[in-house]
């Protein structure tokens, strides 16, 4: 009786934690994790700071096309601040150094980046930001890169450089931009290092083209 009424409990609890067991699970989840993240944020603080003001932003066709390259941008940081937060995990783990961890977050940003078909930013300007995503990887801590909000500042930067937002405005709200898309990270963070089963994934990277 003990153990069914276990089972039933097992079965009732709502896990959401993912499995991230292959390559594929892992490149998916930072991708639509980090679209999440950087669509969220961006659009949460426009509507903040348009009000009432914020249906008729959509009705400026200039306005929507800033939009849409800071959207852009700021997925592009978030991948590469998820995927730095990643390798670092193979580093806390115990399987990955510095150069092997760089490795592994180079990787994800291209499989990630280099596959987006986008026309809102110029073929030019988005490839030099991911290269400087992949320069980042070399220089990163992994050791202090696996905890907290250390990977993650490429992000809230990217946020308040982009937001089609007035730059006295962007002054002001600098530590509430910043702490709204920690914020959202925090269960990201959580639901990756919970999930994310290094061992098996490691040996499947090693074998994916470079």
């Amino acid at each position: 009786m003990r153990n069914f009424l276990k089972n039933i409990a097992n079965m009732l609890r709502y896990d959401t934690t993912p499995t991230l067991a292959e390559y594929d699970q892992l490149a998916d989840f930072i991708e639509k994790q980090s679209s999440f993240v950087s669509q969220v944020t961006l659009y949460t603080y426009i509507k903040t700071r348009a009000g009432t003001q914020w249906p008729k932003l959509f009705e400026n066709d200039e306005y929507l096309a800033s939009l849409k390259i800071a959207r852009w941008h700021i997925f592009a940081a978030c991948v590469a601040d998820l995927s730095i937060f990643t390798a670092a995990r193979f580093h806390k783990a115990g399987q990955a150094d510095q150069k092997v961890c760089a490795a592994i977050a180079r990787q994800l940003i291209a499989a990630i980046l280099d596959k987006i078909e986008q026309e809102d930013v110029e073929k030019a300007v988005f490839h030099t930001a991911i290269k400087n995503s992949e320069k980042r990887c070399r220089k990163t801590d992994y050791a202090q890169a696996a905890e907290g909000d250390y990977a993650f500042q490429t992000s809230a930067q990217a946020l308040l450089d982009w937001a089609p937002v007035i730059d006295d405005f962007k002054k002001n709200d600098e530590l509430i931009v910043r702490n709204s898309i920690h914020l959202r990270w925090i269960s990201v963070r959580r639901d990756l290092a919970k999930g994310l089963q290094t061992e098996p994934v490691l040996a499947e990277m090693t074998q994916q083209p470079k």
